[in-house]
């Protein structure tokens, strides 16, 4: 067996709740079922881990979005504000790809959290990720984060929100995380056009193994939770949405 490094030892610290270390990375979902997407089941199937960041991230990220990976980390590292010392959550952490880009910013003193309810995919992460990082990896449920409120300086989400079961129910949670100042930024779909053919867009693609998300959905959201400085940028069919949790009066 595994056993988590440096990282996930303070990673552990940081759930309410136990876990199990399967594979390098702490579990806390043990048996219980996620409802899945079509598109979740082929992101947790053993093959996809293997080419994901190769071949299907950078191919289809660059049609998703008109722009590169590399273009897309560094804004959103523009967008997170990190300082060293800070705890980030990154959840849907696919193979922890997205997860390792946070961890300059935030240093040797800060932790990198990547959380995704895929087995084969966290376990690629640990793998991948250079033993005595500051990095931990989690199995568990976005619409059921095991972390008390309040925990978290920042929260990314880079395409993984448009597969998600619970969409919204999983952006709340991330929300409620946060500290204080604290900032989120995610990256999902954004349906085009006239507003009648992006209603039905929108509405056609429950049903399908990507959702699409209309211009106002996710901003809507993130003011209905109290975030400030809400902010939307539209790339192609993808949109990335960013805002702040209101600093303590």
């Amino acid at each position: 067996m595994t056993l988590p490094g440096p990282g996930g030892r303070r990673t552990r610290a940081l759930l309410n709740r136990p876990a199990t270390v399967v594979d390098g990375y702490l579990d806390v979902m043990g048996d219980a079922e996620v409802p899945q997407t079509t598109g979740q089941r082929v992101m947790g199937s053993s093959v996809l881990p293997m080419i994901y960041e190769r071949l299907w991230r950078p191919v289809l990220f660059f049609g998703f979005t008109a722009r590169n990976s590399a273009q897309e980390d560094r804004r959103k590292l523009q967008l997170l504000e990190l300082r060293p010392g800070d705890t980030v959550l990154d959840v849907a952490c696919g193979p922890g790809n997205t997860t390792r880009t946070l961890l300059a910013a935030v240093g040797s003193d800060g932790l990198a959290v990547g959380v995704d309810s895929s087995a084969t995919m966290l376990a690629k992460a640990v793998r991948d990720t250079p033993p005595g990082s500051p990095i931990g990896y989690v199995r568990a449920d976005a619409v059921d984060l095991p972390f008390d409120d309040g925990t978290v300086d920042a929260v990314s989400c880079y395409g993984a929100l448009y597969l998600m079961d619970d969409p919204f129910g999983a952006l709340r949670e991330m929300i409620r995380v946060l500290t204080p100042g604290g900032r989120i930024a995610v990256l999902t779909t954004c349906a085009r056009g006239p507003a009648p053919v992006r209603r039905a867009s929108v509405a056609a693609s429950r049903f399908a193994p990507v959702r699409l998300f209309d211009v106002d959905e996710v901003v809507d959201v993130m003011r209905a939770a109290g975030l400030v400085d809400v902010s939307r940028d539209v790339s192609a069919a993808s949109q990335t949405v960013s805002g702040r949790r209101p600093e303590t009066p």
